[in-house]
């Protein structure tokens, strides 16, 4: 026998005797990261579940306090309110300069008329 098959048979006994092993220590090292992942997708799950369960609770809880906020200003939020309605609105006709500064002149005649006239009846009166 020579060294070259020395060596060869001595690698085919290293592979039969340290190969199976190895491959028992990867199926192992397989199942416990199996394992891991499984638990922590289980956590993720558990989670998700509580954090969901909490949004409700909170949802409820903030509906709750809408509810009491409205009835203490006054607000039925179940009553539908009425939307304003200009249809039959008319604007009154625009004045110019001019009209305006008449119209207060006779506003200001009638009232020396009207105090003209208060005074002639305590005249008479008096």
């Amino acid at each position: 026998m020579d060294i070259v098959e020395l060596a060869q048979s001595l690698r085919e006994a290293l592979r039969k005797l340290f190969g199976s092993r190895l491959a028992e220590v990867m199926q192992t090292e397989i199942l416990r990261l199996q394992m891991e992942n499984q638990q922590l997708r289980q956590d993720k799950d558990q989670t998700i579940a509580e954090l969901r369960s909490e949004k409700s609770f909170l949802q409820t809880k903030v509906s709750m306090y809408e509810m009491n906020i409205n009835a203490r200003v006054g607000i039925d939020p179940t009553r539908k309110r009425e939307k304003p309605s200009f249809a039959n609105f008319t604007s009154p006709p625009v004045k110019t300069s001019w009209q305006a500064e008449v119209e207060a002149h006779e506003a200001q005649i009638a009232k020396e008329l009207a105090e003209e006239e208060a005074e002639a009846k305590k005249g008479t009166n008096g």
